[in-house]
């Protein structure tokens, strides 16, 4: 594939991902878990990167309402639809507290 092409899907993929959520249980590639809820806990507005050789970047800070273990995080449309998403390494939060997420996307 060439490194346009590459940009190309890469620049589809932030546009379809417009919001990154945090999860409490496991996350895989297509399958969201247990969404944070709670204190002023909301998903956050993905603002991405200009894609460059098929790679685009986006960062996303959290409210995290205490007593949650964060363990997953994931990119979905703005209507919820889920798209994407891992594991994280796992964070608990005795107190209320802010998580930020760097997310990367690249296109192989």
């Amino acid at each position: 594939m060439t490194p346009a092409q590459k940009t190309t899907l890469a620049s589809a993929y932030a546009a379809d991902a417009d919001q990154a959520r945090l999860y409490t249980t496991a996350t895989t590639g297509t399958t969201a878990g247990t969404e944070v809820a709670g204190g002023s806990y909301a998903p956050q507005t993905l603002s991405w990167s200009t894609a460059s050789n098929g790679v685009v970047t986006a960062t996303a800070v959290f409210d995290v309402p205490a007593g949650v273990t964060i363990v997953g995080a994931g990119v979905t449309k703005a209507d919820g639809t889920y798209l994407d998403g891992g594991s994280v390494p796992s964070q608990e939060f005795a107190s209320d507290g802010t998580y930020e997420l760097v997310l990367t996307y690249t296109q192989s």
